[in-house]
């Protein structure tokens, strides 16, 4: 954010460090130096304990790094820092002690273990409560230039916090005129203001004013940043430098690499297990679905599913066999629907061979619904940014399910919160749409 903020952070660094061997230090002492816990085990070395303390120092840093533990997260709530925090110290815990159990036959004491996880936990919390009283306290003078959508909601997001000091704002919108103190940009005016960052973001119709601007304050010493209104970027926008080149990739949602391992894990662990244990349910269904009507027990449809990629969708079947299941979306009271398949539909539960499309690798158990490709050359012409949901693996449920966008209901809306699902995406948020399902139930009233 600037140099005051960023000094604050760099120690932040540090002393992370620092608890994270202290703690180590007094989980052994207390542990073996004061027998908590019950008596000390044989082959307790303090030797091979300090030489855990460097790996496990080591492997916290560059965690604490990847996770983006000290990112510019000013704007977040003091939960969430702490969740992120203790979620980042957990995950280089575990990192930790596979790398020992792979590295050394030395057994870590498992009370020794449950100690230092939560002491070092604790102190951490502390540590971070402290640190973002200190950046709280320590005044941001800003100056903003420009007119973009994209500093509009910069300024109404740094505006909830006291330390941040709006200086002036030169173009600001008429709704924030108040806050232009001259019309005009002068060197002299910031350094007299003892402004710490100036954020540059016009309109796209006046973004040689800010070409202009930026020319004229990159080479003094002021911390510089640019926002640009992106308003295209509808799930995402990242910085890369190609061989010494800036480039903006715009619409390439970025997943970390551990995140979507996990969630292809628990979907072939999950589905894998759901097949086996819901094998007599899928049994008895297709002898109601044989007995009850003439045709294969299974449909198969050609839906669209990542980067634009055919595949074939398995269902129960529950409409009637011929040409007629091809003529459109079924409405209510639709006679091609079988007595069987209503309840099928009505319950989701013709969608449950699809756990099979999921083991190979089709779709996931979260994530947008796939469409067939006459639907889809017909809705990308008429509904903006549709293509967009093709930018992630398809779903047997999803965030526009959860919500009541399914069915015959507004397509729009559905593509809303596909947008918002994959823009948003974490393992956490499958788990928590998972368990959405479930809990809301499969039962849909627009199912016909």
């Amino acid at each position: 954010m600037n140099n005051k903020v960023q000094k604050i952070k760099n120690y932040n660094r540090f002393f992370d460090l620092v608890v994270v061997i202290c703690s180590w230090a007094l989980a052994y002492y207390l542990r073996f130096i004061l027998s908590f816990g019950g008596d000390v085990p044989e082959g307790a070395i303090e030797k091979q304990y300090a030489g855990f303390a460097v790996i496990l120092a080591a492997v916290s840093a560059i965690t604490f790094k990847n996770l983006k533990l000290y990112s510019e997260n000013e704007f977040n709530t003091a939960l969430k820092d702490l969740l992120i925090l203790i979620k980042a110290n957990s995950f280089s815990f575990l990192i930790f002690l596979m790398i020992a159990f792979f590295v050394s036959e030395f057994r870590l004491s498992r009370i020794f273990l449950g100690i230092y996880l939560l002491s070092s936990t604790l102190c951490l919390c502390l540590l971070k409560l402290y640190i973002r009283k200190k950046i709280s306290k320590t005044a941001v003078n800003i100056a903003l230039i420009g007119d973009g959508v994209s500093l509009t909601k910069y300024y109404e997001s740094i505006s909830r916090f006291s330390h941040f000091v709006i200086k002036n704002w030169i173009d600001a919108p008429e709704k924030y005129k108040d806050l232009q103190k001259s019309d005009e940009l002068k060197v002299s005016d910031l350094e007299k203001d003892n402004i710490d960052l100036v954020v540059i973001g016009h309109k796209n119709e006046n973004a040689s004013k800010g070409y202009a601007y930026l020319q004229k304050l990159a080479t003094e010493i002021f911390s510089l940043k640019y926002l640009p209104d992106f308003d295209y970027a509808k799930i995402g926008l990242s910085y890369q430098d190609f061989q010494g080149i800036p480039m903006l990739s715009i619409n390439e949602p970025k997943f970390s690499t551990f995140g979507l391992f996990a969630k292809r894990f628990f979907d072939l662990i999950s589905c894998s297990l759901g097949m086996l244990i819901i094998s007599p349910l899928l049994l008895i269904i297709g002898i109601l679905v044989k007995l009850t009507s003439k045709g294969p027990i299974f449909y198969g449809q050609i839906r669209m599913g990542v980067d634009g990629k055919e595949f074939k969708m398995w269902k129960f079947r529950t409409m009637v066999s011929g040409d007629k299941n091809h003529e459109g979306w079924t409405v209510k009271d639709d006679p091609r629907v079988t007595s069987v398949g209503k309840f099928l539909r009505k319950t989701s539960l013709d969608e449950l061979p699809q756990l099979w499309n999921v083991i190979m690798g089709d779709m996931s158990l979260v994530g947008p619904r796939p469409e067939r490709p006459v639907f889809v050359d017909k809705f990308r012409a008429d509904i903006p940014n549709y293509m967009l949901r093709h930018k992630f693996k398809a779903g047997i449920t999803g965030w526009a399910q959860i919500n009541g966008w399914r069915g015959d209901t507004s397509i729009e809306k559905r593509i809303e919160c596909d947008l918002w699902y994959i823009k948003n995406w974490s393992f956490t948020l499958d788990i928590s749409i998972l368990f959405l399902t479930f809990w809301k139930g499969f039962i849909n009233k627009n199912a016909y």
